[in-house]
C-alpha cells in the first residue's frame, strides 16, 4: 500500500501543476475580485450540482430551467471563463477515475 500512496501523491501533484488546475486557480481568484459575480457563479453551480444528484426529478424541465439561468451568466466572459475551467478540471478527474476503473476490474454481479 506505500507505493500505491506513493504513486498517488506523485498523481496528485502532477494535476495540481497541470495548466488547467493552475488557471481554474487564477480564474478563481479573479472571480473572487467580483463578490456578486462570484455568488451568482455559486449559485449556478450548486443548482446544477443539485440537480446531478437528484431523484425523482422532470429532468427535461430542470435542465431547461437550469439553461435559463445560466444563459445570462455565461455571457459574463468572467464568469464563463471560470465555468470552463472547473468542467476541464473536472473532466480530467473524472478521466483518472474511469482508467482506474476500466483497469482495475471489479466483478460485480447483475441481478
Amino acid at each position: 500500500m506505500e507505493k500505491i500512496s506513493e504513486c498517488l501523491d506523485q498523481l496528485i501533484l502532477e494535476m495540481r501543476e497541470s495548466r488547467a488546475y493552475q488557471n481554474y486557480l487564477w480564474l478563481e481568484e479573479e472571480l473572487e475580485k467580483d463578490p456578486e459575480l462570484k455568488s451568482r457563479v455559486d449559485e449556478f453551480r450548486a443548482k446544477n450540482y443539485q440537480l446531478q444528484q437528484a431523484e425523482n426529478v422532470d429532468l427535461f424541465e430542470a435542465v431547461d430551467s437550469l439553461e435559463r439561468d445560466s444563459y445570462e451568466l455565461r455571457k459574463n466572459r468572467k464568469a464563463n471563463a471560470y465555468l470552463e475551467a472547473e468542467l476541464e478540471v473536472c473532466k480530467m478527474v473524472q478521466k483518472v477515475q474511469q482508467r482506474i476503473t476500466d483497469e482495475i476490474r471489479i466483478g460485480v454481479p447483475e441481478y
